[in-house]
C-alpha cells in the first residue's frame, strides 16, 4: 500500500513522531493488517456517525525513521494494530465504506508493557488456583506472573502463548480483572505477566487476551 497523503503528527506526551492519514479498511488485499489482542464486547449498532466519532487508530510499521518531508509518499506492507481493536472489528464486521482516521509509528519506537491486573477474589483461593497449575515461586523465571513483588511460573510455561494461555484462563474463571496502567497504583493484589514482545505479536493465528498489553506511545 502507497500513502502519499498525510501530514506529521507530534505526540503530546511522548517524544516520538508519527504520521496521521485517513484509510478505507473496506478492502485491504495491498496489505496486512495484524490485530494482536481479542476483543471483550463488540461495539454495538452499524451507525456512520458513531464511526465519525471514533479517535484515530494507532498502528506501526517497520519503517525506520518516519522524520521526513510530509506527502513524499510512504510505502507500507503491513500494519500492526496497537490500539483501537473495537473500532477496527466493528469497521470491519460492519462492512463501513468510509475513511479512518489513523496514526502510524515506526515500529522502533514502540514500547510494550504488561497490562495490569488486579484480584478479583482473596490472594488466598488466587495462591490455590496457582497451586492447582503448578505455578511455583521463581523470581529467575522469564516466563512469569507477579503478584506482590513475587514472581510465579509454572514447568507446564514454555512460552509467551502458554503463559498468555494462563491468563485468559484467568479472566474466565473470574479472579482477575483489568486494571490501567496510568492511574496510581499504590494498590495491593495488582498482577503482571511477562510482557510480550512486539515480534511474538506475529504469531500466526494468535490473538492474546483481551488488555494484555499497554503499549507506548499513547494518544
Amino acid at each position: 500500500m502507497r500513502i502519499d497523503n498525510y501530514k506529521k503528527y507530534k505526540f503530546k506526551d511522548y517524544p516520538v513522531l508519527g504520521i496521521l492519514t485517513e484509510l478505507d479498511f473496506t478492502d485491504t488485499s495491498n496489505i496486512k493488517i495484524i490485530p494482536h489482542e481479542e476483543i471483550e464486547n463488540q461495539i454495538e449498532g452499524n451507525d456512520l456517525n458513531l464511526v465519525n466519532s471514533f479517535e484515530p487508530l494507532l498502528f506501526c510499521t517497520d519503517i525506520p525513521d518516519l522524520n521526513f518531508t510530509e506527502n513524499q509518499g510512504i510505502d507500507i506492507d503491513y500494519l500492526t494494530l496497537l490500539d483501537g481493536h473495537h473500532r477496527y472489528d466493528f469497521i470491519k464486521r460492519n462492512n463501513i465504506n468510509t475513511l479512518l482516521k489513523v496514526v502510524i509509528v515506526s515500529k522502533e519506537d514502540v514500547k510494550v508493557s504488561s497490562h495490569l491486573s488486579k484480584l478479583k477474589v482473596s490472594e488466598e483461593e488466587f495462591y490455590n488456583f496457582l497451586n492447582d497449575n503448578n505455578f511455583k515461586i521463581n523470581n529467575d523465571s522469564k516466563l512469569y506472573l507477579n503478584l506482590d513483588d513475587i514472581k510465579y511460573s509454572s514447568d507446564d510455561v514454555t512460552d509467551i502463548y502458554k503463559l498468555y494461555d494462563f491468563k485468559r484462563k484467568c479472566f474466565e474463571n473470574g479472579l482477575i480483572t483489568s486494571f490501567p496502567n496510568d492511574i496510581n497504583n499504590n494498590q495491593k493484589s495488582l498482577v503482571t505477566f511477562s510482557p510480550i514482545n512486539l515480534d511474538e505479536f506475529y504469531e500466526d493465528g494468535y490473538l492474546f487476551p483481551p488488555k494484555s498489553t499497554w503499549i507506548t506511545p499513547r494518544l
